[in-house]
């Protein structure tokens, strides 16, 4: 048996780099007195060596069930651990010039630099569980372990009201969504008890009919829900972002979506498909909602945070509707993957930005932006092309990647859709052209006119903007470079 573990944990590596790189965080905390720049360049090369080591034994043909049958290790799982990590990474270097800042602000709030990053990688092994689960309890235990870790993000600047109120809240909100998806795995247990995908799969056919399988069905689409905040269960989902670090906030606005929609793929399609019918149209329904009010209450927004929460609850209603065109089991995740890539350099990238512009003790408001390009030209550009492409508008990738889900909506039938989400692409250009208009028009001028952003020593942050502005500007104009890599490289349609 001990043998066993051994060589499931070889084939499964990539995702144990999380704890090990979380435990030498912890044991160097404990002997070590480096600064809050240290810990995170430390991180953030265990995580290029660990990137660099899963794409070159990257095997788009391996597929192994490991654990005791609790997760399986595939193509699709180390796509979904690459992109995590890729976050994390994004995530680390992005505070990096923020730690270094000596204000007291600043300073009180990384003196736990060690914990911050260990809370951050765990979240990510999270990740990693839910794209590779095969079991209700490996799904459960990976929601949990990604959860947790993003409760204590929230609440990191302990100073701050408004954090700890985000970190409260979000915990409020997880405990009873997770409670929630308790009550449908429950009874999808009760009445095919099995935890096993393919078990589970296997007994569906026969229980279409079952009221256990309804209620199951009714209750994990609801659990689902609340985690990908879609409307109505965006709950405080805008008080959660506008109090957290704002890095967090962009890992936030991401890694759930990554994260959620990996699992989904793999329970929805892999799982319930036999019973499609009981979820396909209330799926349907909470996308449009999503998509729809989201974007009219984005509308009426005075602060940036706010703002990208409901963006974000809007942008997850598309990638819903890309998980609805999108089977796992036949390879053709494309829409979808192509969206959850795209969307998530864009929304890092824009996050990244407003960190350098804040200065973290009140909330950025959209007037703070006023006549931004007079001052900080390069920094506008950046910000005018990251919500150009999210906003949709040709030629920018974020175009691209909705126009893919909606040309599969159209092929598979579901014109509705299709529309709504069109309508709701519109809606969204208004709010967002108010922000450029804001920042490239307007005849005053806002407090960050005046604002000394942070110094950024080894470039980290703008390695990260540079490289999502060149996806999303080549990801718009030549978008067959990242289509070859998703399907080609990674063996996905």
């Amino acid at each position: 048996m001990f043998e066993k573990l051994i060589q499931d944990s070889m084939t499964a590596l990539p995702m144990l780099h999380w704890p090990i790189l979380a435990c030498l965080v912890l044991v160097v905390n404990l002997f070590g007195r480096g600064g809050p720049q240290f810990y995170l360049g430390f991180v953030a090369l265990g995580l290029i060596a660990s990137l660099s080591w899963d794409i070159a034994i990257f095997n788009n043909e391996l597929r192994e069930t490991v654990f005791s049958g609790g997760v399986v290790w595939d193509s699709y799982a180390q796509v979904f651990t690459i992109i995590a990590k890729a976050m994390v990474l994004v995530v680390t270097l992005t505070v990096f010039p923020v730690a270094g800042l000596q204000t007291k602000f600043f300073k009180s709030a990384f003196d736990q630099t060690a914990e911050f990053l260990v809370c951050l990688l765990l979240s990510g092994m999270g990740v990693s569980i839910l794209a590779s689960a095969a079991d209700l309890t490996s799904l459960f235990l990976g929601l949990e372990i990604m959860s947790i870790g993003l409760y204590c993000l929230c609440g990191f600047y302990r100073a701050d009201v408004r954090s700890t109120e985000s970190g409260f809240k979000y915990l409020m909100i997880g405990a009873f969504s997770t409670a929630i998806f308790l009550y449908g795995v429950a009874f999808i247990y009760g009445a095919t008890g099995e935890t096993s995908y393919a078990l589970i799969a296997q007994k569906m056919t026969t229980l279409a009919g079952d009221p256990l399988v309804k209620l199951g069905v009714l209750f994990t689409l609801a659990g689902l829900a609340f985690k990908l905040a879609f409307v109505p269960f965006h709950l405080n989902t805008a008080d959660v972002y506008e109090g957290a670090p704002t890095p967090v906030t962009g890992y936030l606005a991401t890694i759930v979506k990554v994260g959620v929609l990996a699992a989904s793929l793999r329970l929805l399609w892999g799982v319930l498909e036999s019973v499609s019918g009981m979820w396909i149209s209330s799926w349907i329904a909470l996308c449009a909602l999503s998509i729809v009010i989201g974007n009219v209450v984005a509308l009426q927004q005075r602060t940036m945070k706010k703002l990208l929460a409901f963006s974000s609850i809007s942008h997850a209603g598309f990638m819903g509707l890309g998980l609805l065109v999108s089977n796992p089991q036949s390879g053709d995740v494309f829409p979808l993957m192509s969206y959850i890539i795209v969307y998530s350099a864009m929304s890092l990238g824009l996050f990244a930005l407003l960190t350098y512009l804040e200065n973290g003790e009140k909330p950025l408001l959209i007037e703070d932006l006023r006549g931004l390009v007079r001052k900080k030209v390069w920094v506008s550009l950046a910000l005018g092309i990251f919500i150009f492409g999210l906003a949709g508008i040709p030629p920018f990738a974020g175009f691209m990647i909705k126009f893919w889900i909606f040309q599969a909506l159209i092929e598979q039938g579901y014109w509705t859709a299709a529309w709504i989400g069109v309508l709701g692409s519109l809606l969204g250009a208004a709010y967002y052209l108010k922000v450029l208009m804001t920042i490239f028009i307007s005849e005053e001028e806002g407090s960050l006119i005046s604002y000394a952003p942070p110094r950024d020593p080894i470039l980290s942050l703008r390695l990260v903007v540079i490289a999502a502005t060149l996806l999303t500007l080549l990801g718009g104009v030549r978008p067959q470079l990242y289509a070859h890599w998703i399907f080609s490289t990674l063996a996905l349609k």
